[in-house]
């Protein structure tokens, strides 16, 4: 099964998300989710073919699920003809590229983003592209008393930007809840080489301070950043 979600005139023209298990491929995709149904709703709109388009393929095992892509069909890749920007998941070891792939993506420099140590990053290496880490939870919290539940996650921005996201999830009001929501931390893009993962955790609130430094996910990525070439700065 495949899900194919498309959004227009966000960071890049034409964004696409696909969630399902399996191989994404076009054959498994409904009418209106199929490549050249968006590509014909979005010239309706703007008389035009899209100029960048990013394609996020989700990783549900990062999320504690225990499925994801395992490939994706090379033909669907191909119909992407302007693809700025590829996100890969570690469930994803593969892929087929064809002379018109590689084309399409070294005319693009398309810029890859995936987890360190990934097949997203060797790809990157192997055919010259820009690598930027994809978005990264590293701490989760659950406040039993008011069914609230954390997620915090690294957010990398197309500008080269870097943000921490606090995700809270809760289902209703009570004693201490605070309602959900999201929220947003500044980091500078040389974070890595700046500060700890005690110093960033600093300006979180307390529960989320300890969540932090006990997973120590955070603290891993940093050291990892700095031995990996990262790309950084806008992709066009």
């Amino acid at each position: 099964m495949s899900l194919l979600h498309y959004e227009f005139n966000l960071d890049y023209e034409l964004m696409l998300s696909a969630w399902g298990r399996g191989i994404l491929q076009e054959s498994d995709l409904i009418y209106q989710q199929k490549p050249d149904s968006i590509f014909s709703k979005f010239y309706n709109k703007f008389n035009r073919y899209p100029t960048d388009i990013s394609l996020f393929i989700d990783d549900p095992m990062a999320y504690g699920y225990d499925y994801g892509f395992t490939g994706v069909d090379t033909a669907l890749l191909e119909k992407l003809e302007t693809l700025s920007e590829l996100i890969l998941p570690d469930s994803i070891t593969h892929i087929d590229v064809t002379p018109e792939l590689e084309r399409i993506i070294k005319k693009n420099n398309t810029l890859i983003r995936g987890n360190f140590d990934s097949y997203a990053e060797q790809f990157a290496v192997e055919y010259g592209l820009r690598f930027r880490p994809s978005d990264y939870i590293f701490a989760t919290h659950y406040y039993e008393y008011a069914h609230e539940s954390t997620i915090m996650s690294l957010v990398f921005g197309r500008d080269g930007s870097v943000q921490i996201k606090e995700d809270i999830s809760s289902p209703g009001s009570s004693a201490g809840n605070t309602f959900g929501g999201t929220f947003y931390y500044k980091l500078s893009r040389q974070f890595y080489k700046e500060k700890t993962a005690e110093q960033i955790a600093e300006q979180f609130r307390n529960v989320i301070y300890d969540a932090t430094i006990e997973d120590g996910r955070l603290a891993a990525f940093i050291e990892k950043a700095k031995t990996h070439k990262i790309y950084m700065g806008k992709n066009r």
